[in-house]
């Protein structure tokens, strides 16, 4: 079982190196061919595709950890039940999304002004909107599916040459002086490729029966899923959406740069996290609970070292990046560093959580922890819309700090009485040793200044943050946790 463990994070951590690069690498050219103008429409259209997510109702996660125990015991009619009922259902909101895709049109169409045509702002809409609906139509089952069966690598490889490809054409079709509708369009028909791939393999290697009335309670706390759902659909898209509706495309753009390599990292943690659900579900369903403990503490003491050297590296490079990111482009003023601080203190405190929340999800307790979801979300909006009026792109990112952080500490406060048991004492003196490496760093990386903002100065700069940043945390913890490192350097090896 721990093999496939090992493989989904090899090829997970593969994938989301070569989509860290290119997601760096592509929206440059998306700029300098477009302007940060349309750059922060396709920004703000792409969020708000996103919200369609909300129709999950959370549904999907509740499948996943329905399907670890019938896979663990191989009972195909209880897979088959389970799958159709959600197939299903995802069809329904494949349906729903065309009357959406509609609103989205005549808001940004005839209602938003956007800067730009009816026509072309509609059919940008279409062409990025087409993969989502396939994505709904008859791909999510089936990589909700292989996740369960701790088959992740599969649904990476696939990601992996889709992203490689949409990078090769839409670079080819900028060249060529292609208009933005025909570069998202194609992309688009690339990533129709995700679901075909996934549901041919779901075909060829699982005995799946067609249930035409599958039992209605085959998937277990159906709805109660719903809250973790709406609070992750609204950590990922508040910002987007208060910015669009009382701000500027002009600061969408600026925060999607700001975002964009935050979001890789963010990326790369939760993919990691995906492996270690299917892998906790496995142990939480065969009542392993002891092996859970273990397996669990090591992913939080990694998760909580690899989150401080990154976050706290980005803290000194990220305004530089988008600096040197931005250079050439004079229609927005892309230098915020309180921003900049803020958001990668969000982005910080949502990794950090990762570990709590997947272990919740792996154990299927969503309905114990769903007013916890509610809270974050409440606070994340309603703090937002309050400070981005008067802030700016400072207020949201406010906003994303306090949902996120309440989150945080009311996830780790759950595992003292359910799942694992374990004192809340052991979570506060994690943070405590977090903030601490922190502020050493800070203090070892005073003397580092980047005079001139170049290419070459800038990968000198970050280089000696970053090795700054292990040194400090590495000594950090090894004082803390003596046995820590020895084991993190020999489970790399």
């Amino acid at each position: 079982m721990k093999y496939k463990l090992i493989l989904n994070n090899l090829i997970t951590l593969i994938y989301q190196i070569v989509s860290i690069l290119i997601g760096l690498f592509l929206p440059r050219f998306f700029l300098n061919a477009y302007g940060s103008d349309v750059n922060g429409l396709v920004s703000s259209i792409t969020q708000m595709l996103s919200i369609i997510s909300l129709l999950d109702f959370g549904i999907g996660a509740v499948v996943q950890s329905s399907l670890y125990k019938p896979l663990s015991k191989k009972n195909f009619e209880s897979i088959s039940n389970i799958y159709c009922a959600a197939q299903k259902y995802f069809k329904l909101i494949a349906r729903i999304l065309i009357f959406y895709i509609i609103a989205l049109v005549i808001y940004f169409g005839f209602i938003k002004d956007t800067g730009f045509s009816n026509m072309y702002t509609i059919t940008l809409i279409l062409s990025i909107s087409l993969s989502s609906f396939a994505q709904y139509y008859f791909g999510i089952c089936n990589s909700l599916l292989l996740n369960a069966d701790q088959k992740l690598y599969i649904t990476n490889i696939t990601n992996l040459i889709t992203i490689i490809l949409n990078a090769i054409f839409t670079i080819i079709l900028i060249k060529l002086g292609a208009n933005i509708q025909c570069v998202k369009l194609f992309s688009s028909i690339i990533f129709i490729l995700r679901p075909l791939i996934y549901t041919i393999y779901v075909k060829k290697h699982y005995h799946i029966k067609n249930v035409k009335n599958p039992s209605k309670d085959c998937i277990q706390q159906k709805w109660h899923g719903l809250a973790q759902h709406i609070s992750s659909v609204v950590t990922n898209s508040t910002d987007y959406v208060v910015l669009t509706i009382f701000s500027t495309l002009k600061n969408v753009s600026i925060y999607n740069i700001y975002v964009m390599p935050l979001n890789s990292i963010k990326t790369l943690m939760e993919s990691l996290s995906a492996s270690y659900k299917s892998f906790f579900g496995k142990l939480y369903a065969e009542n392993k609970i002891n092996a859970l403990k273990k397996e669990f503490r090591n992913y939080e003491l990694v998760t909580h070292y690899i989150s401080v050297i990154l976050f706290s590296c980005i803290c000194k490079v990220l305004v530089p990046f988008v600096l040197l990111y931005t250079s050439g482009i004079k229609d927005a003023n892309y230098a915020n560093y309180i921003f900049s601080y803020l958001i990668t203190l969000a982005y910080a405190i949502y990794s950090l959580r990762i570990p709590y929340t997947t272990i919740i999800f792996a154990a299927g307790h969503f309905k114990e922890t769903q007013l916890y979801c509610v809270i974050e979300s409440l606070l994340n909006i309603i703090l937002s819309v309050i400070f981005v009026i008067k802030y700016g792109l400072v207020g949201v990112a406010i906003g994303t700090c306090v949902g996120v952080g309440y989150r945080l500490c009311a996830s780790a406060f759950y595992l003292k009485k359910s799942i694992i048991n374990r004192r809340y004492s052991v979570f506060l003196k994690n943070i405590f040793i977090d903030f601490l490496a922190f502020i050493l760093i800070l203090i070892a990386t005073s003397f580092l200044k980047l005079e001139e903002i170049t290419i070459i100065g800038w990968i000198i700069y970050s280089v000696l943050n970053f090795i700054i940043c292990i040194v400090v945390t590495s000594i950090i913890y090894m004082i803390f946790y003596p046995s820590f490192i020895t084991k993190f350097i020999r489970r790399r090896n």
